[in-house]
This record gives C-alpha cells, sequence and structure tokens, in this order.
C-alpha cells in the first residue's frame, strides 16, 4: 500500500493526538474515582444480599 508523504504525515498527526486524548482520559478516569455517599442507597433498585 502506497501512500504520499502529506497521507503519512497526516496520519501519523491524527493518530498521535488521538492518543494523547485517550491517554489524558483514561489517567484521569483511573485517578479520581468518587464515592458514592451512603445515603443514596436507599434509592437504589438494585438489592443487595
Amino acid at each position: 500500500m502506497k501512500l504520499s508523504k502529506f497521507s503519512k504525515s497526516l496520519l501519523k498527526k491524527a493518530v498521535e493526538s488521538s492518543l494523547k486524548r485517550d491517554a489524558n482520559t483514561t489517567t484521569c478516569s483511573t485517578i479520581y474515582q468518587p464515592v458514592a455517599p451512603v445515603a443514596l442507597k436507599k434509592f437504589s433498585k438494585i438489592n443487595d444480599k
């Protein structure tokens, strides 16, 4: 498969920006995990036994 220089550079930039965005969103969600207040438990429809 032959690609022109312009296509290669465009593809490279798109992949790099996608990786940066995905790495930032994944990192934020793994670091900050909020805990739900115990008072909200009474509104749950799931019965934990």
